[in-house]
């Protein structure tokens, strides 16, 4: 399991979607991000509707609410979200109890950098609470 710590608000949840999935995925999700473009939340829940792929659960650790974790039954997917939430809001990033170095994280970032594309150019960046749905016209 990944343990990061996070220092700053989280990434609008709907990055995530486009980082595991790509845009305009159909996905099943829920959590507390409220209102939709909300910046402080603590748990996020997706599920794929188009593929068998596992869902994913990121939550905050109850104990520490600043260490989040991420859980699913797909590695690829728990490493790939992991890496973002640490990427975009995280001090630090820990698999299984180990605090990974600068030169693993290059290494994942090398092999995730599309997805990491996708998520950085995501339309959810530029959501508001004037504009919850940039999408939109």
């Amino acid at each position: 399991m990944y343990r990061i710590l996070v220092e700053k608000n989280r990434p609008d949840f709907r990055v995530f979607i486009d980082l595991l999935y790509g845009a305009e995925r159909n996905v099943d999700t829920d959590g507390d991000s409220d209102p939709v473009n909300s910046r402080t939340w603590s748990y996020l829940y997706i599920a794929d509707r188009e593929s068998d792929d596992p869902s994913i659960e990121i939550c905050a650790n109850e104990k520490e609410p600043s260490t989040f974790e991420v859980q699913s039954e797909s590695m690829d997917l728990v490493t790939l979200a992991a890496l973002y939430l640490f990427l975009y809001c995280g001090a630090s990033i820990k698999l299984d109890d180990r605090a990974l170095e600068q030169q693993e994280v290059d290494v994942l970032k090398k092999r995730y950098a599309s997805q990491l594309r996708r998520a950085e150019n995501a339309i959810w960046h530029l959501a508001s609470n004037e504009k919850r749905y940039p999408n939109l016209a």
